[in-house]
């Protein structure tokens, strides 16, 4: 039974035999560039909802039909002026405009994937979301968050932003909601259209909860736990996380690109 006496962060070391059972684990998309991502992943629409833009460039929070496609949310060369170079054909697309109107609470736009299904600091629980992606292009900030855990509470409820900062891998933590984020870099170097996979394992008991997030790429791997003291976020309710929440304001900031070839997500 884990201890949760000491708050912060450890280094973990992980073999190259674990990283691998790390990150073999995840359900791939199928990789069809001639179908939609709903169709691609079967279990998209159960497991998430998309946050995107209406036609009038306003945030929305909508259901993943089957054929839902559009300029934000789209497969990889399912049209020709839509397929990115250096990554499989058949990836989700996750394209987020830079200047694009901000949900409350943020000032930055986003294309990300919200899970339906939420848990809650003092509760019992092991859950995990691992994924494999590509970051394409980057905004004018080069700065992308691809994976969180959040909590519905206003004001600075993220327990663990996952971010790319310029081709490194940070996670950004918070032990307590809303105190100021704590970064740890994981991973320094990956260049766009780098293959990068991460699995974000979160387990809670009455005594707290237990962080570990682990990212690997071009043969290098990292894990940190993180460990979270029960009073932390307790009573808040928490959900994952994944996509494009890209860190750019100005409307001249260019796009941010990020492509999803493989996403889990499982509770027990």
């Amino acid at each position: 039974m884990h201890a949760f006496k000491v708050f912060g962060a450890r280094v973990i070391a992980v073999s190259v035999v674990a990283i691998g059972a790390i990150f073999n684990g995840g359900n791939a998309f199928a990789l069809d560039a001639t179908k939609p991502p709903g169709d691609n992943l079967s279990n998209l629409s159960r497991a998430y909802v998309l946050q995107d833009f209406n036609a009038q460039g306003q945030p929305e929070e909508i259901a993943i039909g089957e054929n839902l496609q559009n300029a934000y949310f789209y497969t990889n060369c399912y049209r020709s002026s839509g397929c990115h170079q250096g990554v499989p054909e058949g990836a989700l697309v996750f394209n987020t405009p830079s200047g694009l109107n901000a949900t409350p609470n943020s000032h930055y736009p986003r294309v990300e994937l919200r899970a339906k299904r939420e848990f809650t600091a003092g509760d019992v629980f092991d859950n995990t979301q691992s994924g494999e992606l590509y970051v394409v292009q980057n905004p004018s900030t080069k700065s992308i968050i691809f994976a969180q855990i959040h909590g519905d509470k206003a004001g600075g409820s993220e327990l663990l932003k996952l971010r790319w900062e310029g081709g490194s891998i940070i996670a950004g933590t918070k032990t307590r909601y809303g105190q100021k984020e704590q970064r740890t870099v994981l991973l320094k170097g990956l260049e766009l259209n780098d293959k990068l996979n991460y699995k974000i394992e979160v387990k809670g008991s009455e005594g707290g909860m237990v962080l570990l997030v682990s990212a690997a790429a071009n043969g290098r791997q990292a894990s940190r736990e993180f460990d979270i003291p029960p009073s932390g976020w307790q009573g808040i309710n928490l959900y994952f996380k994944a996509g494009n929440y890209n860190q750019t304001a100005e409307q001249d900031g260019g796009a941010a690109i990020v492509a999803y070839t493989s996403l889990d997500v499982g509770y027990q």
